[in-house]
């Protein structure tokens, strides 16, 4: 039994892991960086557009941290903040599903102006609710858990968003089940979403039902983890402006040098994931392979990490965060190498939709989705860990918030390949691989940090 269990941690850990797998089939289903790019380059927007939709989960997930760490230091009990935030997150999430039925796409300014907006308020809104999700979980599971229970719930998510992969390969073309080999658990999914009547369907429709499932399973979410209990804090701050709160993380910022690594490691990571939303592009738009294999490159993106979260997990539990951080940096050089290679000497498959490009690119994803699986893991972790109980919204909203100009690094992508091209982008995604290696090595381990007490203040 862990030490210093909370009673609520059974509780906790299981609606935790639940609202987990829920919220990232939902995502599976609106992913930023494989469905959405195909969706809007299909309605025409630039490659600079497709970077900014494939940006605005990283924007809207980091920019209002420093508010939510504000407000969740002055309230003992959070679990209302959280429920609020979710239900705010689904009605926008519902402007994305109805936009796409009731706006013709021939309206492309109008229907990108209502598309993005109501995107960016749901992924503003889940921002918002990290906060408290993240505080009710650090009081109620033990610190030599977390590696288990954020490892499990990508586990399970990535296990059930496999399958989502498969189902939009089908949604999309519904003659997709040749990509996938002959196994009865195939045909038995393509003949249930035929009788529900999602086969056939000409574009955007196709997409705005998968969009409409992915609203159904991250509402879902939201409504499991608000059954959560939670303990009061120990310690409430009277309320202060939010400039102050600023202020505040950036004397952390100044004083604590390990605070700084971990925010140059993260942000040097960002900027080699700036070609993520790409790949896909690449794949059809340069070596001729089929749009329509989004739901293959999906399957093996969340495979990859279903197969890495228990050794993420594991990993994170019995080494710790530094190991994780190094091994991921690692693993990035490898797919911006790998298109490279191909830009400069692969033939155009000619629209062939199998072969040794078609697995070479699977291969990118599946590298890719296991690395960012470790990474996105350990970037939770590590902070959960490093910071003082006391100031752990402060460490982890100002951290978050600080970061946010370099959540737009897609859109640099996109302008840089429209701008460019495909050898610029790649080019700089792996010298900033390089560089997040070398920042990598140089960064603590938490759990042998000795904290002077005047970081405690």
């Amino acid at each position: 039994m862990p030490p210093n269990e909370s009673r609520y941690f059974r509780k906790n850990f299981l609606l935790g892991i639940a609202t987990g797998a829920s919220i990232n089939l939902g995502m599976a289903l609106l992913d930023p960086l494989t469905i959405l790019p195909v969706f809007v380059s299909k309605l025409g927007g630039s490659a600079a557009m497709v970077g900014l939709v494939s940006a605005l989960h990283g924007i809207g997930w980091f920019l209002p941290q420093i508010l939510a760490s504000r407000l969740a230091e002055t309230r003992r009990y959070l679990i209302n903040l959280y429920r609020t935030l979710t239900t705010v997150r689904a009605i926008a999430l519902s402007g994305v599903v109805l936009c796409v039925f009731f706006i013709d796409s021939r309206e492309l300014g109008l229907f990108l102006t209502v598309f993005v907006s109501s995107l960016f308020l749901a992924h503003l809104a889940g921002g918002l609710s990290a906060i408290p999700f993240l505080e009710i979980t650090s009081k109620t599971i033990p610190v030599t858990i977390r590696g288990k229970f954020f490892g499990t719930r990508r586990l399970i998510g990535g296990i059930v968003g496999i399958l989502a992969g498969v189902v939009v390969g089908m949604v999309l073309d519904e003659h997709s089940e040749r990509v996938y080999m002959d196994w009865a658990i195939f045909d038995f999914v393509e003949s249930v979403i035929r009788r529900a009547g999602l086969l056939g369907h000409e574009f955007p429709i196709n997409y705005g039902i998968l969009f409409l499932f992915g609203w159904f399973f991250m509402t879902l979410g939201g409504v499991i983890f608000g059954f959560a209990s939670e303990e009061p804090a120990e310690k409430v701050e009277t309320s202060a402006r939010i400039l102050d709160t600023f202020r505040s993380g950036m004397r952390l910022f100044r004083t604590d040098s390990n605070y700084r690594r971990f925010f140059w490691a993260r942000t040097l990571w960002q900027f080699t994931a700036m070609a993520f939303p790409f790949y896909v592009g690449f794949a059809y738009q340069d070596l001729g392979l089929s749009d329509n294999l989004v739901g293959l490159f999906l399957s093996v993106w969340i495979g990859a990490g279903v197969f890495s979260n228990y050794f993420w997990g594991k990993l994170l539990d019995r080494k710790g965060n530094r190991i994780v951080f190094q091994l991921t940096a690692a693993g990035s050089i490898i797919p911006p190498v790998v298109v490279l290679v191909l830009d400069r000497f692969a033939q155009p498959a000619a629209g062939a939709d199998s072969g040794w490009l078609l697995a070479i690119m699977c291969g990118t994803f599946f590298v890719n989705g296991f690395i960012r699986s470790g990474r996105i893991i350990s970037n939770i972790t590590y902070l959960l860990e490093f910071a003082p109980a006391d100031k752990r919204p402060l460490y982890v909203g100002f951290m978050n918030t600080f970061s946010f100009p370099f959540m737009l690094t897609p859109l640099l992508g996109g302008v840089l390949l429209q701008m460019t091209g495909t050898t610029v982008l790649f080019g700089a995604s792996l010298l900033f691989a390089l560089a997040n290696m070398v920042i990598c090595l140089r960064l603590p381990e938490p759990r042998e940090v000795v904290r002077p007490d005047e970081m405690m203040t």
